[in-house]
C-alpha cells in the first residue's frame, strides 16, 4: 500500500462501519463512562506499513501482559482524545508527538471496566526509535499493516457477558496473541478497509 492510498484510507475511515464494534457496544452498559484514547499508530518500518503495538508490563494493576495500543485515561489537561493519544504514546515508547500525522478519531468502544475508548489513527513516515517505558511496557513491536487489514487472519472466541455470548476476533501473529480491544479495534480497521475498497473500486 503505497502513502497515498494510506492516507486517503484514513482520511475516509471514520466515514465506515464496523458490526463487529456494534454487537459489543451493546454488550455493556456502565453507570460511570471514563474516556479514554489509543493511538492506532502507523510506521514504516523496514519498507512496509506496520502498526506499533506494546506489550503491557507485568507491574501493572490491569491487563498485565496484553497486547495494547499505546494510549490511555483522557487527563484533565487533555484538550482532546487526540490529545489523549499522542501524550500515552509519548509517554509509553518516546516517540515525540510531533512527528505523527493523525486523522479523524473512530468511534468509541465500550469496555467492560467502564472506559469509552476512542481509537485514532495516525502515521509516521520517518524513521522512529520507540523506547518502551518499562513502568508501562515490557515490549514494543510491529504489526504488519497489510496482514491486519486481511479479515481471513482472524481466529474467533466467545464471550459471555450478562447471559449473552458474542464471538469476538483474535488475531495470532507469530509469538504473539492479540486479543480482546487491540483485536477488535484492528477487526474493526480491516472491516472499514473492506468497505473503503468497495466504494473507492
Amino acid at each position: 500500500m503505497n502513502t497515498d492510498h494510506l492516507i486517503h484510507f484514513l482520511t475516509q475511515a471514520s466515514r465506515f462501519t464496523s458490526r463487529m464494534q456494534a454487537e459489543r457496544n451493546q454488550l455493556f452498559t456502565a453507570n460511570t463512562v471514563k474516556e479514554a484514547a489509543v493511538l492506532v499508530g502507523i510506521v514504516l518500518h523496514e519498507g512496509a506499513w506496520q502498526i506499533l503495538l506494546t506489550k503491557r508490563a507485568e507491574t501493572l494493576r490491569q491487563h498485565t501482559g496484553q497486547i495494547a495500543f499505546a494510549g490511555g485515561r483522557k487527563d484533565a489537561q487533555d484538550d482532546s482524545l487526540m490529545a489523549t493519544a499522542l501524550r500515552e504514546a509519548y509517554e509509553e515508547t518516546a516517540i515525540p508527538i510531533t512527528v505523527w500525522q493523525t486523522f479523524t478519531p473512530l468511534p468509541f468502544y465500550d469496555t467492560p471496566t467502564g472506559y469509552c475508548v476512542t481509537p485514532v489513527p495516525a502515521i509516521c513516515v520517518q524513521p522512529v526509535n520507540p523506547k518502551a517505558n518499562p513502568d508501562e511496557v515490557a515490549e514494543i513491536f510491529y504489526l504488519p499493516l497489510d496482514f491486519a487489514l486481511n479479515l481471513q487472519n482472524y481466529t474467533f472466541r466467545q464471550l459471555h457477558h450478562n447471559n449473552q455470548t458474542l464471538a469476538l476476533p483474535a488475531l495470532p501473529f507469530q509469538h504473539y496473541d492479540i486479543w480482546g480491544l487491540t483485536a477488535l479495534i484492528l477487526y474493526g480497521l480491516a472491516e472499514r478497509y473492506q468497505q473503503y475498497c468497495q466504494a473507492f473500486k
